[in-house]
């Protein structure tokens, strides 16, 4: 039989509804949204920020150089050796420059080069299926110089107690913070504390930088300040109990929730204004300690047990007044006069 153009039935187009078939053309009902890949070295980065107990600050610091790092080279994890470290070392030192246009520091560059140490060191430990020998290992950090303690004098401490009189909201707060921090912990572990922290003698540090827990005792005096402090919190209305924050912020915006790492160096730099220290900040009440603690002759080793140091060679500039101040009184003791000032 012969058909003509005109004698054939129209065609009716049927949409396909079956999705497994559409998957397998191609074919998609609504376009489909495009998201850039996951970069998978990026997420064990942010895994390595999440599983460390980093200051903001460091955290940043880390954060930002590891960036870099992964920005440098284009091998994945497992490709990496000890002479791709070494040529990135070399790249920090004659390439990379500040803001100001200037090369890198030897501190700069150890800076960066430890963040990269302690990302790979917690990589092979946490994923040995993934990178089994650590590339960091053979990398050596530049010799610094070892900074002095940034301890505060007698009076510059007593500055900043006549200082805390002046404060007004916020003074038993700041008071009793000061106090303890002036029992060489970091801001990063106050912010942590909580109300069950204290038992009335010592503090508890379940959370510290170094991962181990610490003891810290407390001297009679900061004791009292601490409990009055918790009491006066209770006589305000205040129900507190073992998970309460130790510390509580007095801003507007935040007022009775949990002291931040950035209210408690606002804190500290309002108290340095008053008492015309500048650039007062929390980490100069650890140096102090840790210094005092060699000055009333603490064994060394009790002493970094005291204020968390695991890093002989970092406490180590602590020891140089000690040391120093030792020498300048067994002289005068040679020579008999042990009563000179």
């Amino acid at each position: 039989m012969n058909y003509s153009a005109d004698s054939l039935p129209p065609i009716k187009l049927i949409p396909i509804e079956d999705t497994a078939l559409n998957r397998e053309l191609g074919v998609s009902k609504r376009p489909a949204k495009t998201t850039a890949p996951t970069d998978i070295q990026w997420v064990k980065v942010l895994e390595f920020l999440r599983s460390n107990n980093l200051a903001p600050n460091s955290r940043k610091l880390y954060e930002r150089e590891l960036k870099r790092f992964l920005g440098w080279t284009q091998l994945n994890y497992h490709e990496l050796r000890s002479r791709h470290l070494g040529q990135y070392k070399q790249y920090l030192m004659s390439e990379v420059c500040t803001d100001a246009g200037k090369p890198l520091s030897k501190s700069s560059v150890n800076a960066s080069l430890a963040a990269i140490k302690s990302f790979f060191k917690w990589l092979t430990l946490t994923y040995p299926e993934i990178i089994t020998t650590n590339p960091t290992q053979g990398v050596k950090l530049e010799k610094v110089p070892l900074p002095p303690a940034q301890s505060l004098t007698a009076e510059q401490m007593q500055s900043v107690w006549s200082a805390l009189e002046l404060l007004g909201e916020t003074k038993q707060r700041d008071t009793a913070l000061v106090h303890i921090l002036s029992h060489g912990l970091r801001a990063g572990e106050i912010v942590q504390l909580n109300v069950g922290s204290f038992d009335g003698k010592l503090l508890f540090l379940p959370n510290t930088k170094t991962n181990e827990p610490r003891l810290v005792p407390l001297r009679s005096e900061s004791r009292e300040v601490l409990q009055e402090y918790l009491r006066s919190r209770s006589r305000q209305g205040e129900e507190l109990n073992s998970d309460s924050p130790l510390m509580i912020s007095h801003h507007a915006s935040y007022k009775g929730e949990r002291l931040s790492y950035h209210g408690i160096y606002f804190a500290i730099e309002k108290i340095g204004e008053l008492a015309v220290i500048e650039d007062l900040h929390p980490h100069q009440f650890r140096h102090t300690y840790a210094t005092d603690l060699l000055l009333l002759g603490v064994d060394p080793t009790h002493a970094r047990k005291l204020t968390g140091h695991q890093s002989e060679k970092a406490f180590r500039r602590y020891t140089l007044r000690s040391e120093q101040e030792a020498a300048i009184a067994a002289y005068y003791r040679a020579i008999g006069e042990e009563e000179v000032e």
